[in-house]
């Protein structure tokens, strides 16, 4: 989607409500059409994760198109070390879900990974050039691009645990969200300790970060009619927040066409940003 059009899910959305319930999904589907929804979002993160630290794309059994954009990180010692560890939790969700699902398993979708060019565009209101913005280029574009993923998959998984019928399938699900919850808990706590330095086109980090969250949370609430905002930046009145929440303290969580909206930077209806071609599976939003 072009710039203009994130500024106008961003204008409907602001006519919304900030909200933190869930809205959960009237239409039925079945868990092996959840987890496949889920599995788009894990074939996006190993992806962005193993090419951030190894420069390659995941090795996918099931096949898929070629991830576009995929390219090393030029990260320190430290953002080097987040890189790998998540690569490889999430890897280990791809192929824990691959084999839950067995045959019924969705291959990997086209994925683009440049598309985190456009978000940024979106979040800071101009476009960031030259160069474009890239997830690769230093620590600071890595965390925010990190930042975007993670806080997504805690919501959408959070989101889906109500509709998921088998014990077993649900204790999976909470047990990938968790330890999705626990990327953005250390992504988050990276991000706010380097909120202070400013990135190559003179922006503070703490700044992307929260107009990040903004953009993310805004494109949401325009995705349904409940505006489910459910997201929140680094500081909260300038004190450090670290764990997003709702009402009650209870963890935010998105349908799978708000989560959709976020990831095809604008509309649930219309694939594009991080999926061109949509995701595979029943659940389309």
């Amino acid at each position: 989607m072009h710039l203009q059009g994130f500024f106008v899910m961003l204008a409907l959305a602001m006519a919304r409500p900030y909200g933190s319930a869930r809205e959960l999904m009237q239409t039925s589907y079945t868990d092996a059409d959840i987890f496949n929804f889920a599995l788009n979002l894990e074939y996006l993160q190993a992806n962005f994760y193993s090419c951030g630290a190894y420069g390659k794309p995941v090795n996918n059994t099931l096949g898929g198109p070629t991830v576009l954009g995929c390219v090393k990180g030029n990260y320190s010692d430290a953002i080097q070390g987040i890189f790998e560890n998540c690569a490889v939790n999430e890897l280990d969700h791809v192929a824990y879900i691959q084999n839950a699902l067995g045959s019924a398993a969705v291959p990997q979708p086209l994925i683009n990974l440049t598309a985190v060019s456009a978000g940024a565009n979106a979040a800071v209101g101009r476009e960031l050039c030259c160069p474009p913005f890239s997830y690769a280029a230093n620590d600071l574009a890595g965390m925010v691009t990190a930042f975007l993923f993670e806080d997504v998959g805690v919501t959408a998984y959070n989101g889906a645990a109500p509709l998921i019928s088998d014990k077993t399938f649900l204790s999976d699900a909470i047990s990938i969200g968790l330890i999705e919850a626990y990327h953005a808990g250390i992504v988050r706590d990276m991000v706010f300790n380097m909120r202070n330095d400013v990135d190559p086109y003179g922006i503070y980090l703490g700044s992307a970060i929260d107009a990040v969250s903004t953009l993310r949370g805004t494109v949401s609430a325009a995705a349904s009619a409940a505006g489910n905002f459910a997201d929140q930046g680094i500081t909260i009145y300038g004190t450090e927040n670290l764990i997003p929440s709702g009402a009650g303290s209870l963890a935010f969580a998105r349908t799978p066409t708000e989560v959709l909206a976020i990831v095809y930077l604008g509309s649930a209806s219309q694939p594009g940003g991080f999926f061109p071609d949509g995701v595979n599976g029943v659940v389309q939003g």
